[in-house]
């Protein structure tokens, strides 16, 4: 989730735990009529990703939609990266204990992509029922998507707090919801 102040086609706020329904527009919805502007942004903080992890950055990326039945995604699609993303290749490197011994290794990234979020379904609240809360529909993501280089559970966690140090002290992502394992699961 990145950092922005407000949606990434939209001028809605991203402000984490708002009221349910508050933080929506007719862009966020898909109502007729509604058409979506890039939020400025949401696309600096991909290439200052990009540009931290040795990427290449995309001159020319395309938007697409990727339609699929989501409970919480109302007008039926995502508009998501594919095909050119803004973020092409990068690497991740990490110190890692190796039998007693600290190894530098590192992950390839494959491309890093900018989407929006779907909304969010609730259920502890409504017995029986599911609610729906739309603030986080629209919100700026930043997916990276990695080649096959991990092999274990260790080194798994050890590029995802690696990674998680970098994008904090790049202030680019935040990270209001997520904890990382402080030991690998197994």
């Amino acid at each position: 989730q990145l950092t922005t102040q407000t949606k990434i086609f939209s001028g809605s706020p991203t402000q984490f735990g708002a009221e349910p329904n508050t933080q929506t527009s007719p862009v966020d919805l898909a109502l007729p009529g509604a058409l979506p502007v890039m939020n400025r942004g949401a696309v600096e903080r991909a290439i200052q990703f990009g540009l931290a992890i040795g990427a290449t950055i995309a001159p020319h990326s395309v938007f697409a939609r990727k339609n699929y039945f989501y409970p919480d995604l109302p007008k039926g699609y995502q508009i998501s990266q594919m095909d050119l993303p803004i973020v092409q290749g990068g690497r991740v490197s990490f110190a890692l204990e190796v039998d007693g011994k600290t190894e530098i290794r590192s992950v390839q990234l494959t491309r890093a992509h900018l989407e929006e979020d779907a909304g969010k379904s609730l259920h502890e609240d409504y017995q029986g029922m599911t609610g729906i809360d739309l603030n986080r529909a629209g919100t700026p993501l930043l997916e990276i998507v990695t080649e096959p280089d991990m092999r274990s559970a260790a080194e798994a966690v050890a590029y995802a707090k690696a990674l998680h140090t970098l994008v904090t002290w790049l202030g680019t992502v935040s990270y209001t919801h997520l904890t990382l394992p402080t030991t690998p699961y197994v």
